[in-house]
């Protein structure tokens, strides 16, 4: 098979990540004379990477978040936000235990900005869960609503 024939067959299998990085890591691979294992291997893990970024994508656009956020640019310093707490939730762990988790405070206390964070958190830590639907967040007074559903019960207080 041609070079031209193989890029056509992963366009045609969809195997976009693997095409992608053909040329560098069969280069790569002839130069160093690897055996067949190796770079086979090497697409594959492309391959596989291609589609998790993908997933992640897809997944945090599907959330329709009006803004991303991230746990590190919120300021715990100054406010009574407990933030081990919140990092632990951003592992996504209150799912497991089919919990929910509840964001409550005033105006301008951070809790959509620590819903968004810890939301974003979880679906990239479970890029390789094949668990679909097991995340969703209502925050109240803001105006997304992730297209998924939480599962459980219960909740997580922040702060007192």
């Amino acid at each position: 098979m041609e070079r031209h024939e193989i890029l056509e067959a992963m366009s045609e299998l969809k195997l976009y990540g693997m095409r992608a990085s053909f040329d560098e890591i069969a280069g790569k691979g002839l130069a160093r004379r690897d055996e067949i294992y190796p770079l086979i291997a090497s697409l594959i893990r492309a391959e596989r990477t291609h589609r998790q970024a993908r997933s992640i994508s897809y997944r945090i656009g599907g959330a329709k978040f009006p803004v991303l956020k991230d746990i590190d640019t919120f300021a715990f310093a100054d406010t009574p936000i407990d933030e081990g707490q919140v990092r632990e939730l951003a592992t996504g762990i209150f799912l497991d235990a089919k919990r929910n988790a509840i964001f409550i405070g005033g105006t301008g206390t951070g809790k959509t900005h620590l819903c968004i964070a810890v939301a974003s958190a979880v679906i990239r830590a479970r890029a390789r869960s094949s668990r679909r639907n097991e995340l969703g967040f209502a925050c109240e007074r803001s105006r997304w609503l992730p297209a998924t559903i939480l599962q459980g019960c219960g909740s997580a207080e922040l702060a007192r």
